[in-house]
């Protein structure tokens, strides 16, 4: 059986650490990453909406759509705004105390069933 994505960071983080102050900085970039991945695929899904659908109300193709889902793409902050729109949420620059590294998070709420069946 597989390994989950949590067990997956757990691990590469500690090689990270292993490595070095630079290491661990890449290490938390590739978690914020794949953090607003899945964060997009669990609004998509919330709202009842294809990949298709999103790509459709948003204008960003539906292959982009895609590769930002899994992790293979490295959207513009432009596109991520638009998605999020899209998606009845907002994006958020958030600042960690003691760090000097931020993190992008989307947030939202669903906004009822018509919008989902759309």
């Amino acid at each position: 059986m597989g390994r989950s994505f949590t067990e997956f960071m757990r691990e590469i983080e500690r090689e990270a650490r292993r490595e070095g102050p630079e290491a661990v900085a890449e290490a938390e970039a590739f978690r914020t990453h794949f953090q607003l991945a899945r964060q997009f695929i669990e609004r998509r899904k919330a709202l009842g909406l294809t990949q298709r659908q999103l790509a459709e109300k948003s204008g960003v193709q539906q292959s982009e759509i895609s590769r930002i889902e899994g992790g293979s793409s490295n959207p513009t902050l432009q596109t991520v705004q638009v998605l999020a729109s899209s998606l009845g949420a907002e994006v958020h620059l958030v600042q960690r105390a003691g760090k000097s590294r931020g993190k992008v998070a989307i947030q939202g709420q669903a906004r009822g069933a018509a919008r989902r069946s759309r």
